[in-house]
């Protein structure tokens, strides 16, 4: 089990505003990990850890993906496959489950208090 310590900050206006970018940025990047899983060939993507070689690109292509550190994008990428390893544990375990969807801005959640 990850534990995430939880801490209560009060940011200032700029501050958080800053931090709501970075939020949709780390959205777009869960929705875009999604897409490529769904659309691009087995081979070059089927874990995280093959997922983080395709980054680079990503921010060659889009250069908003630069604006965060490459660490934090690792982690948003690592975050869509342990959803989708949840997701398998729960349909072995007799559940009737669905598929990851798209996250709209209001659905992306985060540990982060704003």
């Amino acid at each position: 089990m990850e534990y995430s310590h939880r801490y209560p900050s009060y940011p200032t206006q700029e501050v958080a505003g800053e931090l709501e970018h970075h939020i949709d940025i780390h959205r777009q990047a869960y929705n875009y990990t999604l897409y490529e899983y769904t659309h691009v060939d087995a081979d070059n993507i089927g874990s995280a850890y093959k997922h983080h070689y395709r980054l680079p690109d990503w921010k060659d292509q889009f250069p908003v993906f630069s604006e965060v550190n490459s660490k934090a994008l690792q982690r948003t990428v690592t975050r869509f496959y342990d959803n989708l390893s949840n997701l398998k544990d729960q349909k072995e375990n007799g559940r009737k489950v669905g598929k990851l969807k798209w996250k709209s801005p209001k659905e992306f959640q985060t540990s982060v208090l704003v």
